[in-house]
């Protein structure tokens, strides 16, 4: 039998240190830099005859020959590379010191030259062989080596040798040996190793054929002909899960498991070689009959019959993540009810192997049957009517204007037509995302003025700034409101510049007055933190006598507080001018902004286009106003070549307006709080009631606040709150402010007291 030798990482180990002997020189660096052999190492050592040898160096390619004991010298060398040369060590090769000959003289290792004994490998018996079989293994030296190694690093070691002799080895193969190569080896920290060329062939455990097994349950038992079946320690499934087997002679058998999958199943030995046992397939749902399965809602209980229906585990629909579990399951039918969000399409069954089936639905869809009018005017009410249209909530027209809906009923919705809706088709769009296609539509363009597309969600409107919009029609357009009133617009072509009052905040109505009708928008405003009151609107020339002076009167500081702002709007023309603030008193009013004093001139400001003037009212400013009122005037503004646009005083905004504060004990609705309409007067739409609530009755387990209608006692709307609750808000819209503001409101309820009512 051939053998092969192998000195694993030798080098690192075995390789002899040496000594260089140069009389001229004994710097190594110096000999690598002068191009002088310096010899550094050999090996292996010992070493087996006919083996080569190698040597470790610099400038080793100008060795000329390498002289073995006893004084055999060799001149055939390998070069490997400046650093490296081989030599074959010859059968008669002795122990000794080892010489390289250059050009620069002889240099001596400092180590001696060993060797190994021919080690051999002459037969391995029986082969095959099988785990727990004694394995035999005959050559020379064998009582040299210590371990036998199988494929995949198997170790037996020299205890557990049944004979170990130096002609035979004997041991038991284990369990985990596989086939491969078998490899001797001493104990070595860098080890002798000595690998058969041969194969060992390790017994592995077999089956007959491997057969095919379809339409298996969980729980089905499959039994599989066989030999060597002892073996095998585990039985994979396809999912790699490890399951329970029992082999009993020549026949393994197990229990297929809940979650089995199809694919091939692995017997496993010892060895861990993946032996195939049987390939699977499993049972799936077949003859599938579906009932209903056409115009189906949310809710519907469809129920599938079938065969192997009991696999079925849970169930997908169309357009829903999640899949849904049966309500009933037995072999030949299941039932299952159809969940929100279900679209047409396939609902999949699945099944505990991963395997499906499927069937089809269709979702129950709107349909429209008239238009009501027909053709209608953008921008008003467009009412619908079909059958299922409770399943819409959104209808978009063409022009891509989408608009979402709430229907009364199943055959009849109301929507807005917005004002840039076009002539088209309607899509209807149902909860599920479906939508429907509905006959055409036809949209007559609003003759007046009117906004075709509002600021989107993002754009923020604050109170007290000025709102730009593009309108059409805009010669139509005659006044604007904010809330009701009237407000400053300026119309510039098609650009209309629209002032958002301080007072506005929330949902704010925004009315376009034309001359032949009007249209209503509704903004989110964000509330302003201050409220500007014009007390004087002018324009007017100031002059030096009567006709030409500014008077605003002692009621415009009335309550106003110190830090509060008086602003003056005005107009620089071509000449130098100037404005003098007094009092009722004709006293100039030293304002700190106009450096203690109470003129406004061209030279104050340097620039013409100046336009605005605040002064901070102190307590000092205003008691100089009160104290000098006279004849109701407490400002007088005169002058020349200055034009007053307007006067405004600018506060903080309340936060809240409190209508009511008080105690009232609700108890059993046999209590209330009466509010008359004028109590309201200022509440604006998008403000909201604050009720302030406490000391809910523990000894109940429900609190209402009813608010109600101030004549009819009619319930405007009754709130179930919290025991905890300590407040209660209702937005104010156009419906309840006209309650409101014509009967009042009374409160009243179940187990709780009022203590304040807010408008904020």
């Amino acid at each position: 039998m051939k053998l092969n030798i192998k000195f694993k990482q030798w080098m690192a180990l075995l390789l002899a240190v040496v000594a260089v002997s140069f009389a001229a020189c004994s710097d190594d660096d110096d000999d690598a830099v002068s191009g002088q052999v310096v010899f550094e190492a050999f090996g292996p050592s010992p070493a087996l005859r006919g083996s080569d040898l190698t040597f470790i160096g610099r400038n080793m390619d100008q060795v000329t020959s390498v002289i073995l004991p006893e004084d055999i010298e060799i001149t055939a060398i390998e070069v490997v590379s400046n650093e490296k040369i081989k030599v074959t060590i010859p059968q008669n090769a002795g122990v000794g010191y080892v010489k390289l000959q250059t050009p620069n003289g002889t240099l001596t290792s400092k180590t001696v030259l060993s060797y190994i004994e021919p080690i051999s490998i002459s037969s391995i018996a029986p082969n095959p062989v099988k785990a727990g079989q004694t394995l035999t293994i005959e050559g020379d030296y064998l009582n040299l080596m210590h371990k036998v190694i199988f494929a995949d690093g198997v170790e037996v070691m020299s205890k557990d040798f049944t004979k170990w002799e130096r002609a035979s080895i004997q041991l038991v193969v284990p369990r985990e040996a596989q086939t491969g190569t078998i490899t001797l080896a001493d104990t070595a920290a860098i080890p002798v190793e000595l690998e058969s060329e041969q194969e060992l062939a390790v017994v592995l455990p077999s089956v007959a054929s491997v057969e095919t097994f379809a339409d298996k349950k969980p729980a089905d038992a499959i039994e599989v002909a066989g030999a060597d079946l002892d073996l095998v320690e585990h039985i994979v499934l396809a999912n790699s899960d490890t399951i329970d087997f029992t082999v009993e002679e020549n026949t393994i058998s197990f229990v297929l498991p809940e979650g089995t999958t199809d694919g091939t199943i692995n017997m496993i030995a010892y060895s861990g070689v993946h032996v195939p046992v049987a390939e699977v397939t499993m049972a799936v749902p077949t003859e599938l009959v579906a009932a209903p399965v056409v115009d189906l809602r949310n809710g519907d209980l469809i129920t599938v019959s079938g065969a192997n229906m009991d696999l079925v585990t849970t169930v997908a629909f169309p357009g829903v993540a999640n899949a849904v579990n049966p309500e009933s399951v037995a072999a030949d039918q299941i039932t299952v009810l159809v969940p929100e969000g279900a679209i047409s399409g396939t609902v999949i069954l699945n099944t505990a192997s991963g395997n499906t089936a499927g069937f089809e639905i269709e979702t129950q869809k709107p349909a429209v049957s008239a238009y009501n009018p027909d053709p209608v005017s953008a921008g008003n009410e467009l009412i619908i009517e079909g059958a299922n249209l409770d399943l819409v909530v959104s209808v978009t027209f063409a022009g891509d204007q989408t608009v979402e809906v709430t229907p009364a009923s199943a055959t009849s919705l109301t929507v807005a037509v917005p004002v840039d809706a076009e002539s088209g088709e309607l899509v209807l769009t149902m909860a599920n995302g479906e939508t429907v296609t509905a006959p055409l539509l036809t949209v007559e363009k609003p003759e007046f003025c009117y906004v075709p597309v509002l600021p989107d969600a993002e754009t923020e409107i604050n109170a007290g700034t000025v709102l730009t919009l593009d309108v059409k029609n805009e010669d139509k357009l005659t006044d604007v409101k904010v809330n009701g009133t009237t407000t400053q617009f300026i119309l510039e072509g098609t650009k209309l510049y629209v002032l958002i009052p301080n007072d506005a905040g929330g949902q704010t109505d925004l009315q376009l007055v034309s001359s032949n009708g009007d249209i209503t928008y509704q903004l989110d405003v964000i509330g302003s933190s201050t409220k500007e009151t014009v007390v004087y609107q002018g324009p007017l020339s100031l002059t030096w006598g009567d006709g030409g002076r500014v008077f605003v009167s002692d009621a415009a500081f009335e309550g106003v507080s110190a830090g509060s702002i008086l602003k003056i709007y005005f107009t620089q023309n071509d000449n130098w001018g100037q404005a003098q603030i007094n009092n009722g008193g004709w006293a100039v009013i030293p304002f700190a902004e106009l450096n203690n004093d109470g003129y406004m001139t061209t030279d104050t400001y340097g620039d013409k286009a100046v336009s605005e003037q605040e002064l901070v009212l102190t307590q000092d400013v205003l008691d100089n106003i009160t104290a000098n009122a006279s004849s109701g005037n407490a400002l007088i503004i005169q002058g020349s070549d200055w034009i007053i646009s307007k006067i405004s005083i600018i506060t903080s905004a309340a936060a809240s307006e409190t209508i009511w504060e008080g105690e009232q004990a609700m108890g059993n609705w046999a209590s209330w709080v009466q509010l008359s309409a004028d109590l309201f007067a200022t509440a604006k739409v998008g403000k909201t009631l604050t009720l302030t609530i406490k000391d809910q009755d523990a000894g109940v387990d429900y609190w209402q606040v009813a608010v109600k209608n101030g004549s009819s006692w009619g319930d405007i709307q009754i709130f179930d709150v919290a025991q905890d609750a300590t407040t209660v808000e209702m937005p104010i819209t156009a419906d309840l402010l006209a309650v409101m503001q014509d009967v009042g409101l009374i409160f009243s309820g179940y187990s709780y007291t009022l203590t304040k009512v807010e408008i904020k």
